[in-house]
């Protein structure tokens, strides 16, 4: 007799939809997540140098923390993907193609950012951009000369979380801040973000429409962090369960040979320094 299929042998095939949507004992922690639950967050203080002075003093109404002001505007968040290459091998078996992955790859995010009145989202990532390849002026022609990469780099946390943030005696009465709990979620934990495209926002004439500023980012990695309710009891997870350890993330662009950083020699001389090979 043939081993029957797994929806028949773990009984899910009459299992009721309201199980999914309200949970039960059988199906607890379980309940599908929806889409509008979201927060977008940009740590602007972690790149090594004036990157955060710098876009601050492009807000006219004392903003002086564009990753927190903008969180509220972001209409349109993807949770970052992960590629895993391939190649294959023909031949070893008649018939079949054998395939085997050969390295991880972190495809781009897309954030795309209501703007304000005043254009602020825009003056915020044009800043940001001018801040990496600066260019000389408005009447003068542009120089190429790029930021180092840890001056600019950030990290940036993605979180999508449940409704589930009062306790059921709180959602009869009057709720405040204080009374509030922390739901299920899962938060992308992405290191060394930086923008690499501005998509160009249409304007026409007719019906008038929200104006939106489309960005893609690139960066080195992430990892993910995930918490879990089901009524009174809440889960967390630890740092040493991560499938991403918190460990410093090096790359070669920033140290050269000996752990010196890249804009130095083999003796730690500054490239940059007037003085240089004098």
């Amino acid at each position: 007799m043939a081993l029957r299929s797994e929806a028949f042998r773990s009984g899910r095939f009459y299992l009721p939809t309201v199980d999914l949507t309200r949970g039960t004992k059988r199906t607890i922690g379980i309940q599908p997540a929806f889409n509008n639950n979201y927060d977008v967050s940009i740590n602007f203080s972690k790149a090594q140098g004036g990157l955060k002075s710098f876009i601050d003093q492009h807000g006219f109404y004392d903003q002086n923390d564009a990753g927190s002001d903008l969180a509220l505007f972001c209409t349109e968040a993807f949770l970052p993907g992960s590629e895993l290459k391939t190649a294959s091998i023909s031949g070893l078996r008649q018939g079949i193609t054998q395939k085997y992955a050969t390295f991880r790859e972190y495809p781009d995010i897309t954030l795309t950012y209501y703007s304000q009145t005043d254009y602020y989202t825009n003056d915020v990532f044009n800043a940001w951009m001018e801040y990496i390849s600066p260019t000389s002026g408005r009447d003068n022609p542009a120089f190429k000369r790029l930021k180092y990469p840890e001056t600019y780099k950030c990290d940036m946390e993605i979180t999508a979380f449940s409704k589930d943030v009062n306790d059921e005696f709180s959602k009869l009465n009057k709720t405040s801040r204080f009374n509030n709990q922390l739901p299920s979620s899962i938060t992308y934990k992405v290191v060394n973000a930086f923008p690499s495209n501005i998509i160009a926002s249409p304007l026409a004439y007719g019906r008038a429409e929200l104006v939106k500023t489309t960005i893609q980012f690139k960066y080195d990695q992430y990892f993910i962090d995930r918490t879990s309710r089901s009524g009174s009891r809440f889960q967390e997870s630890r740092e040493s369960e991560r499938i991403v350890g918190a460990s410093p993330f090096r790359n070669d662009f920033e140290f050269g040979r000996g752990g010196t950083r890249a804009s130095t020699d083999s003796e730690g001389r500054d490239f940059d320094d007037q003085d240089f090979g004098t």
